[in-house]
């Protein structure tokens, strides 16, 4: 099996507890409360900004002439498209600019920078990969959900869109042909990947839970 195939056998784990769980099963269904919602947007407006800046880091490491381009498309294209829709949600729901990062948001940008700065170019694609497939997986398993909610409809429309898919099917192959490249590195892609997936649920998990610092510290406390 490719890299691919196999990783998304050893994760399976993870993409169904995402499609169960209760924030995505809100948005499919149209019952998820706005104010949810919005508290998702702008942690995933942060994490999306970090992230167009970890691919354009990225391409710096590219060794094969097509992939510094490859990774500057997807960061322009976060850049212009995903944060485009982020931005016209934020004055639909009135959602303040000046938020604080959850913790999952911060911990999981951080661990995408520590990848980027201390990996090679297989290492960050294994790291990046899971954030667009797991939403691609999402968009198909859900889009025929029909929510009533328009914001919802918008989401489930971006993410099952034909050319989500095409986006993921490319990053699948140049996964691939990194792995293949570097099979001494099975294992250590393979651990990021995973982590990254593991970090993909905790995002559903924040927004479900209104994470935030303090609210940390007192879940701490009552224990």
């Amino acid at each position: 099996m490719t890299f691919c195939e196999n990783i998304r056998q050893e994760t399976a784990f993870y993409f169904e507890a995402s499609f169960d769980h209760p924030f995505v099963r809100g948005i499919a269904k149209g019952d998820l409360p706005l104010e949810t919602f919005a508290y998702y947007i702008a942690q995933d407006a942060y994490y999306l900004k970090h992230y167009a800046k970890v691919l354009a880091l990225a391409a710096a490491k590219a060794t094969n002439a097509e992939d510094m381009p490859f990774f500057l498309e997807m960061a322009r294209y976060i850049h212009e498209a995903e944060l485009d829709i982020h931005r016209t949600t934020f004055q639909t729901l009135n959602i303040d600019p000046q938020f604080e990062a959850a913790p999952a948001a911060v911990n999981y940008v951080n661990y995408l920078y520590r990848v980027v700065q201390d990996g090679d170019i297989a290492e960050v694609m294994a790291a990046i990969l899971p954030c667009p497939w797991l939403y691609q997986e999402i968009g198909q398993r859900f889009k025929h959900a029909k929510p009533s909610e328009p914001l919802y409809q918008q989401w489930l429309d971006v993410y099952s869109s034909d050319e989500m898919a095409t986006s993921v099917a490319n990053q699948q192959q140049l996964m691939d042909r990194l792995a293949t490249a570097a099979p001494e590195k099975a294992v250590k892609l393979a651990q990021h990947f995973k982590r990254s997936c593991f970090y993909e649920w905790q995002f559903w998990e924040m927004a479900w839970t209104a994470q935030d610092w303090t609210k940390e510290v007192q879940l701490h406390e009552s224990r």
